[in-house]
């Protein structure tokens, strides 16, 4: 045992550690759109919105899936046919075609992500979920700190390179993660997640007869739909205002390098508070950097809202994670992590094109109000929601323990 937790976490936390170094496409994309393809602001928007809605196809059935017939088999197939569809994106130029392998790219690159979530929940033990799923953001983080260093300087080589390596980095994982799963086949085909009696069609009418997790779900799709903003409006924002891909690269590095540097140390914060209160204090605080942002009008203005929304940002991501776990039968662990990546999921379509609308008519000034204000009206809503997601993850854990 490491951390408390047991070689099973840790093998698949190096594989998600190494994904991440090399998953930077995703965060270039509109900038290499704009820059190398020279498309309209508003059709940027259009064409990254299409893998959103390819990973709402993707978090859908990968979750399901993932209950019924086993984790590793929806995450290796993710793996290879996300690497295959990126190589193929990397030689279109036309709106329609790019749009249409990114849809692709965008479903089989999502259905690996609520097996992990639910993989995690199989061998890691109640107590320790939490700090399992915050050291899962660190890996992620720290991946999403080197990356765009990464990605910076193969695009002063090649936009294509960058498009090259991350396939590369997804077969190398897959191989790493055959050789992993070889090793759990038992647990993976006796893990009460992957048993054939928990039916998808039960598990479906369960998750949507959820009110207290379809009400979680819809609280935080607000604050996704503003999160993504990052990766969409905030690098069409910067450049509107004259500065480049390089002070975008380096505030990609801040969010990520503050992070690996903290995330660590609130986990020990954490676990002495409940989920639902850290939510609650992640998002006031991500609220007050997004009204920073909303004056900002140079690379030091929107630094430190980057720094005041990364604060904020410790108290979310894995918190809710933990939370949707929490309230996740045993089950139907997949179902519950594919409804709730469905959400995050249909933010990444929405949010590029909400963005790319709003700056084209209003400017970034008005897109990051409206953030601030959408921020606010989750925070409020998760406070008040917290009684009845305490009783249901309660409930969950009393029946688990039956």
């Amino acid at each position: 045992m490491i951390f408390g937790l047991s070689p099973l976490y840790w093998g698949l936390w190096l594989a998600i550690l190494i994904l991440w170094m090399g998953r930077f496409v995703t965060s270039f994309l509109s900038i290499y759109l704009v820059s190398a393809l020279h498309l309209d602001e508003g059709v940027v928007g259009a064409v990254v919105a299409m893998y959103g809605f390819g990973a709402i196809i993707g978090c859908l059935f990968g979750g399901a899936l993932s209950d019924r017939f086993g984790r590793q088999s929806m995450i290796i197939i993710g793996e290879i046919g996300a690497a295959a569809a990126l190589l193929v994106v990397s030689v279109l130029a036309d709106p329609v075609a790019l749009g249409a392998a990114l849809f692709v790219y965008g479903a089989f690159a999502s259905l690996p992500s609520p097996a992990i979530a639910a993989y995690i929940a199989d061998v890691v033990p109640p107590k320790r979920q939490q700090r399992a799923y915050v050291l899962q953001s660190w890996a992620i983080n720290f991946g999403y700190a080197i990356g765009p260093i990464v990605a910076n300087q193969l695009i002063k080589i090649s936009y294509s390179l960058m498009f090259y390596v991350e396939a590369a980095v997804m077969i190398a994982v897959t191989i790493l993660l055959i050789v992993f799963f070889r090793e759990v086949r038992h647990l993976t085909t006796s893990a009460p997640a992957a048993r054939p009696e928990g039916a998808m069609s039960r598990n479906w009418r369960r998750v949507l007869t959820d009110t207290p997790f379809l009400g979680f779900s819809l609280l935080m799709f607000g604050y996704f739909l503003v999160y993504f903003q990052s990766t969409s409006g905030l690098p069409i924002a910067m450049t509107d205002l004259g500065l480049g891909l390089g002070e975008y690269s380096v505030l990609l590095t801040i969010n990520g390098g503050m992070l690996c540097l903290l995330q660590i140390p609130a986990m020990k914060l954490f676990s002495r508070m409940g989920n639902s209160r850290v939510l609650v204090m992640g998002l006031a605080v991500t609220a007050i950097g997004y009204a920073v942002q909303a004056a900002a009008h140079s690379w030091g203005g929107f630094a430190l809202a980057v720094v005041l929304w990364t604060l904020g940002e410790l108290g979310t991501f894995p918190i809710a994670t933990t939370t949707v776990a929490a309230m996740a039968p045993a089950t139907a662990r997949g179902t519950y992590q594919g409804v709730y990546n469905v959400v995050w999921s249909v933010s990444i379509a929405l949010a590029p094109l909400i963005g790319g609308w709003a700056i084209s008519n209003f400017g970034g000034r008005t897109l990051w109000i409206a953030c601030t204000i959408v921020l606010i009206a989750v925070t409020l809503g998760l406070k008040l929601t917290k009684g009845s997601r305490d009783r249901a993850m309660a409930a969950n854990l009393r029946n688990a323990s039956q």
